[in-house]
């Protein structure tokens, strides 16, 4: 009986002596296999539970060194708790994450448009898009179906191909509050600025995403160029009032 408990110690002391030792680089292998090889984790030191990194975004766009620190005794629960910080503060989050969900503290996050775009495959609508886009939430948490908390998107000099190909559309600062309700994150859609005025919704859940605007050409802009961009927005959803277009979409990110 003895024995059978030492050589038990034994193989369990093995495990854990494995494991602090871990490299860095098998979190590159997590982000690669769950993101398709949109995500990478480029250039890794440490081990598991304290290091750095690069991340990579496909198709080649480094945001920024990273370092992280794990915390080991919740894996003993089935989570993965720890610090994710970058010089500078940003990006930065603490984090919680389970097989039921996960929880997300202290969130600041900022990259170029056309860098996420790259990431999330259902947006390729948008690859002529340029500005940054910056995240912001003190607390976040999803569980199974339960949404709470709140996050702040911002979309900082925010544009998209024009109507001809040496014109862009600006759309300003674009912006969306995100509320948890329920089993979805949702909220208002709008911007500051910028060649149309955009007013709409926006809601994530485990479903998928939905976003439903009305775009318009904003008044003061000369005829030719209203015009110009009302045609480009035909092409994209139907006609609304006050010389309006309604554009919606629904589906997966990835």
């Amino acid at each position: 009986m003895r024995i059978g408990i030492a050589l038990a110690a034994g193989v369990l002391f093995l495990a854990l002596g494995l494991a602090v030792n871990a490299p860095a680089t098998l979190i590159d292998v997590r982000l690669n296999a769950i993101s398709g090889g949109r995500v990478r984790l480029a250039d890794a030191s440490g081990t598991l539970w304290g290091g750095s990194g690069e991340v990579w975004l496909a198709p080649g766009f480094v945001a920024r060194r990273v370092d992280w620190h794990l915390a080991a005794w919740p894996l003993l629960w089935g989570e993965a708790r720890g610090t994710l910080i970058a010089a500078g503060g940003e990006p930065r989050a603490n984090f919680a994450l389970g097989n039921k969900g996960f929880a997300l503290r202290d969130v600041a996050l900022s990259m170029p448009a056309d860098a996420l775009v790259g990431v999330f495959g259902a947006l390729a609508p948008l690859a002529s898009a340029s500005g940054v886009l910056s995240l912001s939430a003190d607390t976040l948490i999803w569980r199974e179906d339960v949404v709470e908390g709140r996050v702040a998107l911002r979309w900082n000099g925010a544009s998209l191909a024009g109507p001809t190909p040496d014109s862009r559309i600006s759309l300003g600062e674009v912006r969306l509050d995100g509320i948890g309700q329920a089993n979805a994150l949702s909220g208002k859609v709008g911007n500051a600025g910028g060649d149309v005025d955009i007013s709409g919704s926006m809601s994530l859940s485990a479903q998928g995403a939905r976003v439903e605007l009305v775009v318009r050409p904003r008044s003061e802009l000369a005829p030719e160029r209203a015009r110009a961009i009302a045609a480009a927005l035909a092409l994209l959803g139907q006609p609304e009032a006050a010389n309006g277009y309604r554009l919606a979409w629904s589906g997966s990110l990835l």
